[in-house]
Parts: C-alpha cells; sequence; structure tokens
C-alpha cells in the first residue's frame, strides 16, 4: 500500500539523526544512501517486521551493486534495525517480548521528557500549526485504521514533537527506527478496545502540549505508557520474536 506524500516519514529523517549523533558527517556514501532508502522503506510501512530481504531484489529496487547492498545490511544489523539470520539472510527484525518491554522502559523516559519540552515551546515560530497539523491527521485515521497509516501518522505525530522540543540529544537517542518497528509488528494483535483506548489518549496530550503545560502532558504520556505496557504484557506469545529468530517465523508480521 502506498503512502500518501503528507503521511510519508521526514525526507532523509535517518540520516538527519546520523548526523546528529555524529557519525554522518561525512558526505555521505552509497552504503549510507543505501541504508537510508531501507529505513525509509521500514518507516513507511513497505517493509514489515519479519519480511525477508534479498541482496538481488535490493539492489534491482535501488539500483546499487550487491556490495553496497551487503555493507549498508551490515551496518543496519548493527543498528538492530535487521537480523542476519543463518539460511535465510536478511530479515527486517521484529521484538523479543522482553526487548518490547525494556524498550518502553526507554520510551517512557525519552518521550516523556520530550513532551513535556516540547510544551514549552510550542509558541515559538511555526510549532502550534505542526503539531496541530500531526494531530488532525491521527483523527482523521481514527483508532481503526490500516495499521500502516496509523503507525506512519503516530510516528510523524512524534517527529515533530521531538523536533519541537529542541534537544539534539534527545534526537540523537531517540529509538524511532525501534518504535516504528515494534508498532507495525504488534497492532496486528491488538483487539478494537485496545486501539481505541490507545488512541482516546492522543486528545489529552495534545491539549496539553497546545496549552504549554509540560507537567500536564508528561503526566497524560506516562498514564498512556502504563496502558500500552499492560497491552503488551497480554499479546500471545505469537506477537513477538524468540531469541534464537530475531526476525521471526517464515511470514512476516502482516496479519490483519
Amino acid at each position: 500500500m502506498s503512502i500518501p506524500p503528507g503521511r510519508r516519514p521526514t525526507s532523509n529523517r535517518w540520516l538527519q539523526l546520523e548526523k546528529v549523533a555524529g557519525r554522518a558527517a561525512h558526505w555521505p556514501s552509497s552504503s549510507d544512501l543505501t541504508a537510508q532508502a531501507i529505513v525509509e522503506r521500514v518507516l513507511s510501512g513497505r517493509f514489515v517486521p519479519g519480511q525477508r530481504l534479498t541482496e538481488g531484489d535490493l539492489s534491482r529496487d535501488l539500483k546499487v551493486g550487491r556490495g553496497t547492498i551487503r555493507e549498508a545490511l551490515k551496518r543496519l544489523a548493527a543498528e538492530r534495525i535487521i537480523a542476519l539470520v543463518p539460511f535465510r539472510g536478511a530479515v527486517v527484525r521484529a521484538l523479543t517480548k522482553e526487548e518490547t518491554l525494556e524498550l518502553q522502559d526507554i520510551i517512557n523516559a525519552l518521550y516523556g521528557l520530550a513532551v513535556s519540552l516540547a510544551a514549552g515551546r510550542i509558541q515559538q515560530g511555526d510549532n502550534r500549526k505542526r503539531l496541530s497539523a500531526a494531530y488532525q491527521r491521527l483523527v482523521a485515521d481514527g483508532p481503526q485504521s490500516d495499521r500502516i497509516h496509523h503507525a506512519v501518522d503516530r510516528s510523524s505525530f512524534y517527529d515533530i514533537i521531538f523536533s519541537i522540543c529542541g534537544n539534539r540529544e534527545l534526537m540523537r537517542v531517540n529509538p524511532a527506527v525501534l518504535v516504528q518497528i515494534l508498532r507495525m509488528q504488534v497492532h496486528p494483535f491488538l483487539t478494537a478496545d485496545d486501539l481505541n483506548a490507545t488512541f482516546a489518549d492522543y486528545r489529552p496530550l495534545y491539549e496539553a502540549l497546545i496549552h504549554g503545560d509540560g507537567l500536564r502532558a508528561r503526566r497524560v504520556f506516562e498514564r498512556h505508557m502504563r496502558c500500552r505496557r499492560k497491552q503488551l504484557e497480554r499479546l500471545p506469545d505469537d506477537a513477538f520474536a524468540n531469541e534464537l529468530n530475531p526476525g521471526g517465523d517464515d511470514k512476516p508480521y502482516d496479519r490483519r
């Protein structure tokens, strides 16, 4: 499914984060750009958790040599975005349950700080306008929207928050790609009640941000994360990878 331009992740976002982290200060190489292209396909939902990525297909799609593809895949494996699995090759990573719950702790701390800081800067420049536009896309989709649109719009909403907060160190440590992988991975296993509960938290978070109330924004987000953690703890084992198979089973996590 294609993503309309307004919903696509920020262009070159991953490479921008790499520059903030000091890992891509040089002019981007072919492998840098190839890795970026693969990441953007993960962020946009074109590549889903557990999906196998073959060198031949990637080479034809991205119009680069297999050597460049291999170099990019090795780099992304080091970044824990893909896994190099014996006898299967490269696959988009799927998280184990333990990794998922550990990631929730990181999200709670980092994103909680980001919403607090963003509230304090909401009146600067066009911050209010950008946040409102991202929120309206979420509202337009609703809780029962297609998982790709829902995941991309949630990612864009938090991208704007991190941009508004103005803290480059937060951008550097933000595990944005893993968060997006997790969204795509677990969405098919969530119930309608789960999706409605998650969606209901966006309005109070948005209102706290728009009113510049950082303390309330953080409290709303932390409540959201407690609810989210309970949802994840209830999911069946099939929703997660196992330690011996970080790519999941032979089928991507694409159940509708």
